[in-house]
């Protein structure tokens, strides 16, 4: 949160001391003793609902800061404060609402395009969020972000054609912004235009060979154009995939204790939630990152996939022409999230557009999907591409069966999905990205 705003006098200045020196008792009678005087004082609103925040009242700090806001709604400190506290209480909507009314006033403030194009995606007002930016676009059509942003919305509004111009004209605002790039070429591919789309990924991939997203849709594009022997090079299963079995971690007698160790974690984790908002699984509940808070038995997991993951390094050939195994990421920092699923629960065709490498653990697989005859229900394919894109050749693909214990390691950029299957059994895995850009 932004503690700003004009201080009134000595009193307001004692009780912000106060404040930043973390004795939030003495602020709080402070602010109040002002607010008694001068129940109008915005500033010492807004200063008084972040302490509200900080001190673990989000319902006081929601009243002091809306009235910080209804008092003086320009000053923009004001709007987004109101909007995180909303935002970490639940209330994506009127979060956005906040940080929308912010950004009109601040239109180039990075950070807050960001805090407005997340609250988009989680509360799905992409319908306003391409309003607010074609307004944006309009009073200044060299802004680069504005313009890519404009693009994600009329893309996830299901407006491929009219996303277009915005990339490109991202692209030509700012030449080295990667994702602008690969975005234009996925839409090209979604309008049936595989050669165009190919152009977009050469662009990208010249600034950056190992652009995950550039690399998934250039092998699906090579594919329709038909060009197979260089799409398969890129989907090289045989070289790229790789199948661990772990090992009991030291504290547990056997994989089994520890899967069990993993389900009470996992089903007990407080991000648990249904169907989170544009994900690609359906009918399931996924977690946030598992290692924010380093706890057992996360921590264990997180040391196997690491050893795992060093073993798939060095195995690398660094006289490969693919650009995956060519320009391995020297640096990259580890998420996990979980993925709990029963009857018909599934994950769509996807990619993890950020990372480098990625990885699935298995906890709990329902006895019908370990069963071999049962045409890969609930099994993992990898090389479809996502439903969405109209595609006439046919795909190389392979699936894979999960097996409790089993750790799979791939690039990031290889689509893969997961069969829906009819057991109301309980099928919970985690999943893993090295992130590049994560990584200090």
């Amino acid at each position: 949160m932004m503690a700003s705003g004009a201080p009134s006098g000595a009193a307001l200045a004692e009780a912000k001391a106060a404040h930043e020196a973390g004795d939030f008792r003495k602020a709080d009678r402070l602010y109040r003793r002002i607010l008694r005087k001068d129940p109008n004082n915005a500033a010492a609103l807004n200063l008084h609902g972040i302490l509200a925040s900080q001190s673990g009242d989000p319902r006081r700090a929601v009243q002091s800061l809306k009235r910080a806001v209804a008092i003086d709604g320009d000053t923009v400190d004001y709007q987004i404060n109101l909007g995180v506290v909303l935002e970490s209480s639940g209330d994506i909507a009127s979060a956005y609402d906040h940080y929308a009314s912010a950004l009109e006033r601040k239109p180039h403030n990075a950070d807050l395009l960001g805090r407005v194009s997340e609250a988009a995606r989680e509360a799905d007002r992409y319908e306003d969020f391409a309003v607010l930016l074609e307004g944006l676009c309009t009073d200044d059509p060299d802004y680069p972000q504005a313009q890519f942003l404009l693009g994600q919305a009329l893309y996830f509004l299901q407006r491929p054609a009219e996303a277009v111009e915005p990339f490109r004209r991202a692209a030509a605002l700012a030449p080295s912004f990667t994702q602008a790039y690969a975005n234009l070429a996925s839409v090209l591919m979604d309008l049936g235009r595989p050669e165009e789309a190919l152009a977009a990924c050469a662009d990208c991939l010249r600034i950056n060979p190992g652009d995950s997203y550039a690399l998934a849709t250039q092998a699906i594009a090579l594919m329709e154009t038909g060009d197979g022997n260089r799409a398969r090079a890129l989907l090289d299963f045989d070289a790229l995939l790789e199948v661990h079995t772990l090992a009991p971690p030291s504290g547990y007698s056997d994989i089994a204790a520890f899967n069990d160790a993993l389900e009470a974690a996992v089903m007990a984790h407080p991000t648990l939630r249904v169907d989170p908002n544009h994900r690609s699984c359906h009918f399931a509940g996924q977690t946030d990152d598992l290692f924010q808070d380093p706890v057992e038995p996360f921590i264990a997991l997180e040391t196997a996939v690491r050893t795992a993951a060093e073993s798939y390094r060095k195995k690398l050939d660094p006289a490969s022409t693919l650009p995956f195994l060519a320009n391995p990421a020297p640096r990259t920092e580890l998420i996990g999230w979980a993925t709990a699923m029963r009857a018909q629960g599934h994950q769509s065709a996807h990619i993890h557009p950020a990372s480098w490498l990625s990885a699935v653990y298995y906890v709990r697989v329902p006895d019908l999907v370990r069963r071999g005859d049962n045409a890969h229900k609930g099994w993992i394919e990898f090389g479809q591409p996502p439903e969405h894109y109209p595609i006439t050749k046919e795909s190389d693909v392979t699936f894979i069966e999960p097996v409790e214990g089993k750790l799979i390691l791939f690039p990031s950029y290889v689509y893969h999905r997961t069969m829906p299957y009819e057991d109301d059994a309980l099928r919970i895995s985690i999943a893993f990205d090295f992130d590049p850009t994560l990584a200090s």
